[in-house]
């Protein structure tokens, strides 16, 4: 019997969920298939994604390749080329290049009630997910957007110093998108010691899209000062929902996500 195959592709997947998430969606939809976790060093990406596109009925993307993997598709749908990046790919005849990310993330910020709508939003980071989490915020109404970067390079991006100065007044959302306070390095946080307190208290909401740790740093001086945090185990679940409606084409069971968050004891 055919099996269908699936995987996830990256720099560095020793803390990847992934695995047992698509598993238990495919118990869900009594499917049998196959996942598996490919590593990519870096600079080996455009050698090895072809041999993927022939060899696996689809795949995710993640860090550092939710952009470098585009010009190595044969298509990319409008809404991922909108996002800026693509996270899951459907092989096929055509290789066709999908964003997962965002409505996952929207998804989260929904279940754990952070509204951005009319509020400014500080994204850290300005890697392939910055993209995905920016167009959710500015499609849920958000009265602007900042990405916080270490080495700004365009209009839209501050540097932390700037962050720093003008969070204070402003308030609003912060959205951590870089790996800082990601397993093993759970002892580290975007935002500097000296300021975490003060700028997470004055916070709208926290939303890290880390998912192991289940805590981190950020999340935890948020929730300390009574401010509205989260990590992003929500996230990855729901994007994975929707990237297994694209494969198998078809939709999902009602509320499968939230269905897993509750039954998936994952860390």
């Amino acid at each position: 019997m055919f099996m269908k195959q699936y995987g996830l592709i990256g720099e560095k997947l020793g803390h990847s969920l992934s695995v047992p998430i698509h598993e238990a969606i495919w118990e869900k939809i009594s499917l049998t298939a196959s996942y598996r976790l490919i590593e990519i060093p870096r600079g080996e990406l455009a050698a090895v994604v072809p041999e993927l596109l022939c060899t696996l009925d689809g795949f995710n993307i993640t860090v550092p390749y939710k952009t470098d993997v585009m010009p190595l598709l044969d298509e990319i749908t409008p809404f991922a080329r909108e996002v800026g990046a693509v996270n899951t790919v459907l092989t096929g005849e055509k290789s066709r290049g999908y964003n997962t990310d965002d409505p996952g993330f929207e998804q989260m910020l929904r279940h754990f009630g952070m509204n951005p709508d009319g509020r400014p939003v500080f994204i850290l980071g300005s890697g392939g997910a910055m993209h995905a989490c920016r167009n959710a915020v500015e499609r849920m109404g958000a009265r602007e957007t900042w990405v916080v970067s270490r080495s700004p390079k365009h209009a839209d991006e501050i540097s932390y110093d700037d962050f720093y100065a003008r969070f204070p007044d402003m308030g609003g959302l912060i959205v951590n998108t870089t790996p800082a306070g990601m397993y093993p390095h759970v002892e580290d946080c975007p935002i500097d010691t000296a300021h975490l307190t003060s700028i997470v208290a004055r916070a709208d909401g926290v939303a890290d899209i880390i998912f192991n740790p289940a805590e981190t740093v950020l999340t935890a001086a948020a929730k300390r000062v009574g401010t509205r945090a989260c990590t992003g185990l929500y996230m990855l679940i729901a994007q994975a929902v929707e990237a297994e409606s694209i494969w198998q084409g078809c939709s999902m069971p009602p509320n499968l996500a939230e269905t897993l968050m509750k039954e998936l004891h994952l860390l």
